[in-house]
């Protein structure tokens, strides 16, 4: 029993090990790298077309277009189209109320990829005018330098563009305080260096930028619970790049708690994986055929579980090594895994850092005992296919204090 606890020990340490090498290299990456300035401005006025996809989003999409009403941007150049997808409430009378263009969606497939694809469809044989295609979601506010970074980015050659994508409410309850936290590991840390070194982003949902040609070379062909990673996948094999723009920035509303965000997590998870499986291998095999590390670096990104599982794994490795250390055969596990273990607390509390208020964030750590396992659970749930429905926007509407309280 011993030898096979040992020897499924020793690859789940070396499989860790090797991811945290290679996000640690990304961190101590991003540290190294000049600061980003403030974005310069942009001699040449590009148009941007805003959609949004709403389902029954009448509640949130105020404090959206609000936002959008602030962007330092000249107006006649920004044009905001929400994509009422069979709203049952007053999603259209919001989007007029506030001066924006509708578009009513009354039938068709299910899902956010199918929405976006028809209101593409819907866009481009009509010429409307605009340079750059803005995807953001209903429950999301924008900075308002946000079309001057995208600007940049795209007279920079970049056609393809991922938004910074911090939360809206990081000091709302503990469990908000630690998704910040892996907001910014992911943000700051992860994709920031990236785009220094020149490796590709991938798209998360929202904040996503695309440029014209792109759109009438590509379409969107993504229609997964997964359409960000699906579509990602699909640029990156036909030749594209997605760069990761860390000076345009959105700031999603986060769910408030497991209630409310394990719907939407677990069809995250779910819709990941069934990407990876069915493309992970094509991107390693052209990566290696065509010698584009992007594209191997791309698949690492995609199949990799994500921190917190990886911080989860390394505890009960820690936790078996302890069981067989009594054996000095296997002590070098234990000292292992414990200094693995050191390795994802202080990549955490690099992240506390970055926060705005490190000290009000470390309130959260007292959450962590049960959020580490419930992102585990998710993850393999994920894994198994579970939360492949269709796409049902998640309410983050306060809650009463009883259960509000966690």
């Amino acid at each position: 029993m011993s030898i096979i606890l040992g020897s499924v020990g020793i690859l789940l340490l070396l499989a860790i090990s090797l991811l945290a090498v290679y996000q640690w290299t990304f961190a101590v990456a991003s540290m190294l790298a000049k600061k980003h300035h403030a974005t310069p401005s942009c001699p040449d006025r590009l148009r941007f077309l805003i959609l949004i996809p709403a389902h029954n989003e009448g509640a949130t999409l105020p404090q959206t277009l609000e936002s959008i009403a602030k962007i330092h941007y000249p107006k006649k150049l920004v044009r905001v189209i929400v994509v009422a997808d069979r709203c049952e409430d007053n999603t259209g009378a919001v989007v007029r109320s506030h001066g924006a263009d509708c578009l009513e969606r009354l039938s068709g497939p299910s899902g956010k990829g199918a929405v976006i694809s028809w209101a593409i469809a819907q866009i481009l044989p009509h010429s409307i005018p605009f340079d750059g295609l803005v995807v953001i979601d209903a429950d999301t506010k924008v900075d308002s330098r946000l079309l001057e970074a995208f600007s940049h980015g795209l007279t920079s050659g970049h056609q393809v563009q991922q938004a910074y994508n911090y939360i809206a409410n990081p000091w709302e309850t503990p469990f908000t305080r630690i998704i910040a936290v892996t907001s910014l590991l992911r943000n700051a840390l992860f994709y920031s260096a990236k785009s220094w070194l020149g490796l590709s982003g991938m798209l998360m949902g929202t904040g996503m930028c695309f440029s014209r040609q792109i759109l009438e070379r590509h379409g969107w062909t993504a229609f997964s619970v997964g359409e960000d990673w699906e579509f990602s996948v699909c640029l990156l094999l036909k030749g594209e790049n997605i760069y990761f723009n860390p000076n345009a920035k959105v700031l999603a509303v986060e769910s408030r708690g497991f209630g409310q965000a394990s719907r939407q997590r677990l069809r995250w998870a779910s819709g990941r994986h069934a990407v990876a499986f069915r493309s992970g291998w094509a991107l390693l095999r052209q990566g290696v055929r065509l010698r584009r590390l992007s594209l191997v670096d791309a698949m690492v990104t995609l199949v990799a579980p994500n921190y917190s599982t990886q911080a989860t794994v390394t505890i009960c490795c820690l936790l078996a090594a302890w069981y067989l250390s009594a054996d000095p055969v296997w002590h070098f596990l234990f000292v292992w895994s414990l200094i693995l273990s050191g390795s994802f607390s202080l990549y955490f509390l690099l992240g506390v850092a970055h926060t705005a208020a490190p000290l009000r964030t470390l309130t959260g750590i007292v959450f962590i005992p049960v959020f580490l396992p419930w992102r585990l659970v998710i993850e393999v749930l994920g894994l198994f296919g579970y939360g492949r429905a269709e796409w049902i926007p998640t309410s983050r509407m306060p809650t009463s204090h009883n259960e509000r309280s966690h």
